[in-house]
Protein backbone atom coordinates (compact mmCIF):
# COMPACT_ATOMS: atom_id res chain seq x y z
CA UNK A 1 0.00 0.00 0.00
CA UNK A 2 1.39 3.45 -0.98
CA UNK A 3 1.81 6.23 1.66
CA UNK A 4 -0.09 9.28 0.91
CA UNK A 5 2.49 11.29 -0.96
CA UNK A 6 2.99 8.46 -3.46
CA UNK A 7 -0.71 7.58 -3.96
CA UNK A 8 -1.72 11.37 -4.61
CA UNK A 9 1.62 11.07 -7.70
CA UNK A 10 0.25 7.98 -8.84
CA UNK A 11 -3.48 9.80 -9.16
CA UNK A 12 -2.16 12.30 -11.08
CA UNK A 13 0.33 10.44 -13.06
CA UNK A 14 -2.26 7.93 -14.35
CA UNK A 15 -3.81 10.96 -16.63
CA UNK A 16 -0.67 12.75 -17.57
CA UNK A 17 2.04 12.53 -20.69
CA UNK A 18 4.84 14.29 -22.06
CA UNK A 19 3.73 17.58 -23.25
CA UNK A 20 1.26 18.53 -20.68
CA UNK A 21 0.82 21.14 -18.74
CA UNK A 22 0.46 21.10 -15.16
CA UNK A 23 -0.25 22.80 -11.70
CA UNK A 24 1.96 22.41 -8.27
CA UNK A 25 -0.98 24.74 -6.33
CA UNK A 26 1.42 25.06 -3.02
CA UNK A 27 4.85 24.65 -4.50
CA UNK A 28 6.94 24.23 -0.94
CA UNK A 29 10.02 22.66 -1.65
CA UNK A 30 9.25 21.70 -4.78
CA UNK A 31 9.19 17.86 -4.17
CA UNK A 32 5.58 17.47 -6.42
CA UNK A 33 6.81 20.28 -8.92
CA UNK A 34 9.45 18.08 -9.36
CA UNK A 35 7.79 14.66 -9.47
CA UNK A 36 5.45 16.54 -12.17
CA UNK A 37 8.42 18.02 -14.49
CA UNK A 38 9.59 14.39 -14.64
CA UNK A 39 6.62 13.13 -16.47
CA UNK A 40 5.55 16.07 -18.66
CA UNK A 41 9.41 16.71 -19.66
CA UNK A 42 10.68 19.45 -21.41
CA UNK A 43 7.64 19.58 -23.51
CA UNK A 44 5.55 20.02 -20.66
CA UNK A 45 5.47 22.95 -18.48
CA UNK A 46 4.59 23.01 -14.45
CA UNK A 47 3.22 26.37 -13.36
CA UNK A 48 4.04 26.18 -8.92
CA UNK A 49 2.57 29.32 -6.46
CA UNK A 50 3.20 29.94 -3.09
CA UNK A 51 2.66 33.02 -1.03
CA UNK A 52 6.49 32.20 0.71
CA UNK A 53 9.37 33.66 -0.80
CA UNK A 54 11.22 30.90 1.34
CA UNK A 55 9.39 28.33 -0.40
CA UNK A 56 10.41 29.48 -4.33
CA UNK A 57 14.08 30.38 -3.27
CA UNK A 58 14.18 26.54 -1.90
CA UNK A 59 12.24 24.97 -4.66
CA UNK A 60 14.34 27.00 -7.25
CA UNK A 61 17.64 25.27 -5.39
CA UNK A 62 16.03 21.80 -6.23
CA UNK A 63 14.99 22.37 -9.30
CA UNK A 64 18.69 23.98 -10.52
CA UNK A 65 20.21 20.77 -8.67
CA UNK A 66 17.97 18.38 -10.80
CA UNK A 67 18.26 20.50 -13.74
CA UNK A 68 14.67 20.60 -14.35
CA UNK A 69 14.02 23.86 -16.48
CA UNK A 70 10.36 23.43 -17.64
CA UNK A 71 9.08 24.49 -13.75
CA UNK A 72 7.86 28.14 -13.34
CA UNK A 73 7.45 29.51 -10.14
CA UNK A 74 5.37 32.63 -9.08
CA UNK A 75 5.59 33.72 -5.56
CA UNK A 76 1.29 34.68 -5.38
CA UNK A 77 -1.45 32.80 -3.48
CA UNK A 78 -2.98 29.97 -5.48
CA UNK A 79 -6.54 31.94 -5.73
CA UNK A 80 -4.66 33.96 -8.15
CA UNK A 81 -3.18 30.98 -10.42
CA UNK A 82 -6.23 30.71 -12.82
CA UNK A 83 -5.23 34.67 -13.68
CA UNK A 84 -1.77 33.95 -13.83
CA UNK A 85 -2.14 31.36 -16.35
CA UNK A 86 -4.77 32.87 -18.28
CA UNK A 87 -2.59 36.26 -18.41
CA UNK A 88 0.51 33.61 -19.92
CA UNK A 89 -2.29 32.45 -22.76
CA UNK A 90 -2.56 28.69 -20.82
CA UNK A 91 -5.94 27.68 -21.97
CA UNK A 92 -6.76 24.53 -20.65
CA UNK A 93 -4.62 22.32 -17.97
CA UNK A 94 -3.89 18.56 -17.48
CA UNK A 95 -3.60 18.23 -13.61
CA UNK A 96 -3.05 19.77 -10.35
CA UNK A 97 -1.84 19.01 -6.94
CA UNK A 98 -2.55 20.32 -3.91
CA UNK A 99 -0.12 19.91 -1.37
CA UNK A 100 -2.05 21.39 2.04
CA UNK A 101 -0.64 22.51 5.25
CA UNK A 102 2.46 24.85 5.89
CA UNK A 103 5.67 24.55 4.54
CA UNK A 104 7.70 22.01 5.84
CA UNK A 105 10.28 23.55 8.10
CA UNK A 106 8.88 26.59 7.82
CA UNK A 107 6.60 28.95 9.83
CA UNK A 108 3.54 26.64 10.95
CA UNK A 109 1.66 29.92 11.64
CA UNK A 110 1.72 30.59 7.94
CA UNK A 111 -0.71 28.02 6.46
CA UNK A 112 -3.11 27.55 3.21
CA UNK A 113 -6.70 28.50 4.26
CA UNK A 114 -9.72 27.26 3.45
CA UNK A 115 -10.99 30.71 1.63
CA UNK A 116 -7.96 30.65 -1.03
CA UNK A 117 -7.88 27.15 -1.65
CA UNK A 118 -11.59 26.76 -2.55
CA UNK A 119 -11.58 29.64 -5.14
CA UNK A 120 -8.49 28.10 -6.18
CA UNK A 121 -10.14 25.04 -6.86
CA UNK A 122 -13.10 26.07 -8.58
CA UNK A 123 -10.98 28.47 -10.94
CA UNK A 124 -8.72 25.96 -11.85
CA UNK A 125 -11.20 22.94 -12.35
CA UNK A 126 -12.65 24.86 -14.99
CA UNK A 127 -9.51 25.07 -16.48
CA UNK A 128 -9.16 21.16 -16.46
CA UNK A 129 -9.16 19.19 -19.09
CA UNK A 130 -12.29 16.51 -18.95
CA UNK A 131 -10.75 12.91 -17.93
CA UNK A 132 -7.50 14.85 -15.66
CA UNK A 133 -7.47 15.20 -12.13
CA UNK A 134 -7.34 17.44 -9.07
CA UNK A 135 -5.29 16.05 -6.24
CA UNK A 136 -5.42 17.28 -2.65
CA UNK A 137 -3.00 16.06 0.16
CA UNK A 138 -4.75 16.97 3.16
CA UNK A 139 -3.30 17.49 6.26
CA UNK A 140 -6.36 17.79 9.92
CA UNK A 141 -3.39 17.82 12.59
CA UNK A 142 -3.44 21.21 13.30
CA UNK A 143 -6.31 23.46 13.92
CA UNK A 144 -6.69 25.44 10.54
CA UNK A 145 -5.97 22.32 8.52
CA UNK A 146 -8.70 20.42 10.58
CA UNK A 147 -10.79 23.62 9.14
CA UNK A 148 -9.97 23.24 5.77
CA UNK A 149 -10.42 19.90 5.85
CA UNK A 150 -13.94 20.17 6.68
CA UNK A 151 -14.81 23.31 4.14
CA UNK A 152 -13.07 21.34 1.43
CA UNK A 153 -14.93 18.44 1.85
CA UNK A 154 -18.11 20.35 2.30
CA UNK A 155 -17.47 21.85 -0.21
CA UNK A 156 -16.54 19.73 -2.98
CA UNK A 157 -19.23 17.18 -1.51
CA UNK A 158 -21.64 19.59 -3.20
CA UNK A 159 -19.95 19.14 -7.12
CA UNK A 160 -22.65 16.98 -8.79
CA UNK A 161 -22.23 13.68 -9.96
CA UNK A 162 -22.12 14.78 -13.76
CA UNK A 163 -19.52 16.96 -13.28
CA UNK A 164 -16.71 14.79 -11.29
CA UNK A 165 -15.85 11.54 -9.57
CA UNK A 166 -14.67 12.44 -6.31
CA UNK A 167 -12.76 10.35 -3.70
CA UNK A 168 -11.39 10.39 -0.10
CA UNK A 169 -8.50 7.91 0.94
CA UNK A 170 -7.81 8.01 4.53
CA UNK A 171 -6.60 5.16 6.26
CA UNK A 172 -9.04 3.89 8.48
CA UNK A 173 -6.44 2.53 11.20
CA UNK A 174 -4.97 6.18 12.34
CA UNK A 175 -5.98 9.13 13.21
CA UNK A 176 -8.99 11.07 11.96
CA UNK A 177 -6.13 14.28 12.26
CA UNK A 178 -3.88 11.83 9.79
CA UNK A 179 -3.35 13.34 6.59
CA UNK A 180 -5.10 12.14 3.07
CA UNK A 181 -6.13 12.57 -0.16
CA UNK A 182 -8.61 13.81 -2.53
CA UNK A 183 -8.92 13.04 -5.84
CA UNK A 184 -11.04 15.16 -8.36
CA UNK A 185 -11.79 13.12 -11.57
CA UNK A 186 -13.06 16.08 -14.14
CA UNK A 187 -15.93 14.15 -16.16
Amino acid sequence: MKSIIPLAHSILEESLREGDIVVDATLGNGHDSLFLSKIVRKEGAVYGFDIQEEAILQSKKLFQQEDAQNIYTFNIGHENAADLLKQKEVESIDGVIFNLGYLPGGDHTVTTLSRTTIIAFNDLFELLKPNKYIVFVVYPGHEQGNHESDSLVSHLSKIPAKDADIAKYQMVNRSEAAPYVIAVFKK
